[in-house]
């Protein structure tokens, strides 16, 4: 049957199969192997746990940090802070078109070199007392340098950190000697997913927010579809509820060494009632209304063949979980990228990236942006609210054990990962 959506256009027939059983998509976790049914409440609330953290996870794992359009030219740098490991970091592209990192730490007495958050230049210099660095972390002048007879300035640049690049993302590790490339890190998340076209949609809305919260708590909250009729029946359920998967269980779930990745359907039936919100939804910012016009072109990032690899007819979008920290989501028009960088064992800063084809060119679409940025955080909010509340009970300890069910298997095989990484495999 022909359905008409105003906000959308018009859907053909063939895209609007009859309902799947999500049954034939859905693997319990006893399946996976998975028997782990639970994890200790100290994983949540201990101080030592979390310092051990911060030294066996974020210092031994690729860390997304940026992507390479922020730093396009030679020349251009940006400084970023990565709290969970106390860094700053100054990422520049040298005058031989290579990407580099270095700690923004002068090698005289560790003032932050590099005040600025973006820019392009060739040196930096300190701004206490004026030794002169190249862009590519080559210490070149030292004031009065006769007075540092013990400095050797061909071994005292700024101290490099490793870097590599996928699909455009720009991956950190903190390790003196990194035990994985970037490569085997990933496990063949690379190959699955390889060629995706992120650089089309180079529009970005970005937002941070303190979080009263172990960070483990955010991830688990993106890994499964079980609390959404409750807490997000309001915002949610409406697009992405169906009579046959009331529960929201997600499809298709794939291991790539501490990754995963799974299909999470929506509601085709679902569409905005006013034509506020159908303006909203058609025009700005990603969506998991079907993008007609990349559908009739064969483009868009949720045509890839690495995404909704199984084909169910009402696909909403696909949950990439890039380990430790990374929640990486393509829909129509664009994607969304959350990191989760724990600053304390119930503490985190949670950065929000939206991205899409192209900025606002009126007021009408700057309109539908901040609307369905308003919708975006209307969402996130929730699980912001109950990820802080379940921190305050955890903390009392008057429990020892959270419960994973069989429909949270990703639960499962995440707190799985976090205990290879905590012991060293």
């Amino acid at each position: 049957m022909e359905r008409t959506d105003s906000s959308v256009g018009t859907v053909e027939p063939e895209m609007l199969a009859e309902p799947i059983d999500w049954h034939a998509y859905h693997t319990s976790a006893p399946v996976m192997g998975l028997e782990n049914g639970s994890a200790p409440v100290t994983d949540y609330v201990s101080s030592d746990e979390f310092e051990r953290e911060r030294e066996r996870i974020f210092r031994r794992a690729w860390l997304i940090v940026a992507r390479v359009e922020e730093v396009s030219a030679p020349g251009d740098f940006i400084t970023i802070t990565v709290p969970t490991v106390n860094a700053s970091v100054v990422i520049t592209r040298g005058k031989d078109n290579q990407l580099r990192a270095f700690h923004n730490t002068c090698s005289h007495r560790g003032v932050a070199l590099v005040c600025e958050s973006k820019g392009n230049a060739l040196i930096f210099r300190c701004p206490y007392h004026a030794w002169t660095y190249g862009i590519d972390g080559s210490l070149r002048a030292i004031p009065s340098e006769q007075d540092f007879p013990d400095v050797d300035k061909s071994k005292s640049g700024l101290a490099q950190i490793h870097l590599d690049i996928w699909d455009g993302y720009i991956f950190l590790n903190f390790a003196d000697k990194p035990e994985q490339t970037l490569r085997e890190f990933l496990g063949g998340l690379d190959t699955l997913l390889d060629g995706m076209t992120f650089e089309d949609y180079p529009f970005l809305i970005r937002y941070q927010e303190e979080v009263a919260a172990n960070w483990k708590l955010l991830v688990n909250a993106f890994n499964e579809g079980y609390h959404i009729p409750f807490l997000h029946s309001r915002t949610l359920v409406p697009q992405l509820q169906t009579p046959d998967n009331p529960y929201l269980q997600y499809h298709d779930i794939r291991r790539f060494g501490p990754h995963t990745s799974s299909t999470l359907q929506r509601n085709f039936d679902w569409k905005p009632l006013s034509p506020v919100l159908q303006f909203a939804v058609a025009h700005m910012l990603p969506t998991s209304v079907p993008d007609l016009e990349a559908i009739a072109s064969g483009k868009g990032l949720t045509l890839h063949p690495g995404i909704n690899v199984v084909g169910i007819p009402n696909f909403g979008t696909e949950v990439v979980t890039i380990f430790p920290n990374v929640i990486l989501q393509p829909l129509a028009n664009g994607y969304l990228l959350f990191i989760f960088w724990p600053t304390a064992a119930d503490r985190m800063t949670v950065d929000v990236r939206i991205y899409s084809k192209a900025a606002p060119t009126n007021l009408r679409e700057e309109f539908a942006a901040a609307n369905m940025l308003a919708a975006s955080r209307d969402v996130l909010t929730e699980d912001i609210s109950m990820s802080q509340i379940q921190q305050r009970g955890l903390a009392t300890r008057v429990k020892e054990k959270v419960y994973f069910g069989e429909n949270e298997a990703h639960l499962r095989f995440f707190t799985k990962a976090v205990e290879s990484f905590m012991s060293g495999t």
